[in-house]
Formats: C-alpha cells, structure tokens, sequence
C-alpha cells in the first residue's frame, strides 16, 4: 500500500516534490528526535541537577581525579588542588555516599583524600585551613578495613617495564596501556605513526563507512593553542610536540536514527587508537573534547578542516620519559557494570 501511495504522490508531484516531501518529513523527525534528546540531557545530566547517588558520584570522581593528576609531579607543588579539597569534603560526608563506601569509585575518592593530608602530614606543611585532622581520621574510619597507607593515586614507571607487555596476551597487553603525560619532546617518526594509525584501520564501523580521519599536528605553535582551548594537560604541555586529532565525517551518515552514530564510530576507532599506540610504544594520552560550539570556532585558524567533520578526541603522542608516572584511575568494580537481566 504505501508503495502504491508514494507512485501516486509521485505522479501527482514528479521526483523533486516528492523529494521535498522527504526532506521536510526527515527534518521534523530530527527535530523530534533533537527535542527528546535536549530533554533527556536536561532531565539526567549533572549539568543541571546533582542530586543522587550517580550525580554525586561524578562529581567525586572529577574532582578525586584532579587530585591524583595533581599527585604526578614529582616535585610536589604543596597545598595544590585545594578548591577540589573543599569540592570533596561536603559530598563525602553525606549519609547516602558514607553509605555506599562499597562502590568502588566513592571507596577510591576516600583513600585519595587520605592520600593527601598524608602526603602534607610527610612534608610537615599545614593544610589545617582547609582539611582538618578531624576530617581525615573520619575518612580512614569510613574506609574501614578497606584502608591502607600504601595505597598509590599517582603510579611510578620505569618505560622498558611499562612496555614490557605489548607482545603478551591481550589481557595482560591491554591492562598495561596507561595515559602517559611525561614525554621527551623527542619527535615520534612518521613511518611508526603511520604503522599505529594503519592497525586502528582493522576497527569495524556502521556499514564498513569507516568515517574516521586522523590528522597530524606538528607545528608547535599550534599545538599549544590547541591544548590552550582544550585545557586538561596544564603542566605537561612543554613536551608536547605531537597532537593526534581524530574527527568524524557526518557525511557518512545517512538516516534520522544515526544522528549520534558518528561517536559510537569514533569511540571505537579511538580505543582501537590508543590501543595500536600503546604496542608501537607510543606514549599518548587521550584529551577530552567536550566543547561547546562557541569554544570550537576558536580553533580557526589552528585546525582547519571540513564543517562536516566533528572532533572526537584531542590525542597527544611522544616519547615517554625513562621514568614516569601514571594516575590510579581506579577501574570499576565487575559488579557495578555488568548486569544480567
């Protein structure tokens, strides 16, 4: 029947109305869909509520992780990170995250707190002002048996260990890949960064589309812009002399129900990405690029590239240092993730 009806539309109108009938049908379908995604991104982000376990959660995390990227320098800058300090102090002395001390990630942003007023507490630097003893012996005391003073935010690593397990089984090869930030300055060469990026091909995409691009950045000047705009690698940007920027071609794309299929496809080029990296012995560190569409059009004259094209992850590569350290970044415990149904 509807065959039937779109021939006699057809008829009636010829092939451009009927075409503009698509047209204006396809654009009040995305409209729709725009308009459910808007609400549901209103209803459930931390944007614009932070009540409840999961909303809370994600700020401790954001803020836990701070602080251990605040733990690499080996020459601590004492007293550092003391607004996500006091970020911290009210939301872990909540009943509902005292409570939930089982979940790894709220367990992790408790030991990271005990983390550092011990390390204050080592260098005899008061940090009284603003995190009591008071404060910390009631977080050694949610912890509970789960305490420990050897727990580690910031991990050390010495480059021939970190590699070690590229060639073993992909169990051990994939725990051992670790954003490094502590790089050289030395220039990755262009044949080993063709090899990684020509092994990220093998990763699968909607309809073998592969809608991926890589660009090269080199230019320093640029790169630094760059990492300006993108703002999460204060402090490690001086040896940044390479940037991977991976994008995702809209064009690609085709129906109304893909509208967000181009970061499924990026997502999934970029672990594979990082991946092909890691074995090459490539030190990368992927940047998130969460930014508004104010904050990208500062990128002209930086990056050029297509409109079409939307930026999924900003990549730093170099040579990693001899010695070097990594965040915890503790991973989620199974139970938290996998649900049976």
């Amino acid at each position: 029947m509807k065959s039937k009806i779109k021939a006699v539309v057809k008829k009636m109108l010829g092939i451009g109305g009927l075409e503009k009938i698509n047209y204006v049908q396809n654009c009040l379908l995305l409209a729709v869909n725009l308009f459910k995604d808007f609400k549901l991104y209103l209803r459930h982000s931390t944007v614009f509520n932070k009540d409840g376990l999961h909303k809370i959660e994600c700020q401790l995390i954001l803020d836990y992780h701070s602080v251990e990227k605040g733990l690499l320098f080996k020459k601590t800058k004492t007293r550092f990170a003391q607004q996500r300090i006091l970020s911290l102090h009210p939301r872990l002395a909540l009943a509902l995250i005292k409570n939930n001390i089982n979940r790894s990630q709220i367990r992790v942003a408790y030991q990271v707190m005990c983390e550092y007023y011990e390390l204050h507490k080592k260098l005899s630097v008061d940090i009284s002002d603003y995190y009591t003893q008071a404060q910390y012996e009631d977080y050694k005391s949610i912890l509970g048996d789960a305490y420990t003073s050897e727990f580690k935010g910031a991990i050390d690593y010495q480059k021939d260990y970190f590699y070690a397990q590229v060639n073993a089984d992909f169990e051990t090869f994939s725990s051992s890949r670790k954003s490094v930030r502590e790089y050289t300055g030395e220039l990755v060469s262009s044949s080993l960064i063709e090899q990684a990026i020509a092994l990220a091909l093998n990763t699968p995409s909607v309809c073998n589309r592969q809608a991926c691009k890589v660009y090269l950045l080199e230019d320093k000047a640029r790169i630094d812009k760059l990492l300006t705009i993108q703002g999460g690698l204060t402090g490690y940007t001086k040896n940044i002399n390479q940037v991977l920027l991976l994008t995702v071609d809209r064009n690609y794309f085709y129906t109304v129900g893909e509208r967000n299929q181009f970061y499924i496809d990026g997502g999934m080029f970029l672990m594979n990405m990082l991946y092909a990296l890691h074995f090459y012995k490539i030190a990368n560190c992927p940047a998130n690029w969460g930014k508004t569409i104010q904050e990208e059009k500062r990128l002209d004259g930086i990056v050029d590239m297509p409109e079409s094209e939307k930026i999924i992850c900003v990549v730093p590569i170099g040579v990693a240092k001899d010695e070097f350290r990594v965040t915890l970044s503790q991973r989620r415990d199974l139970n938290e993730v996998l649900v049976k149904i």
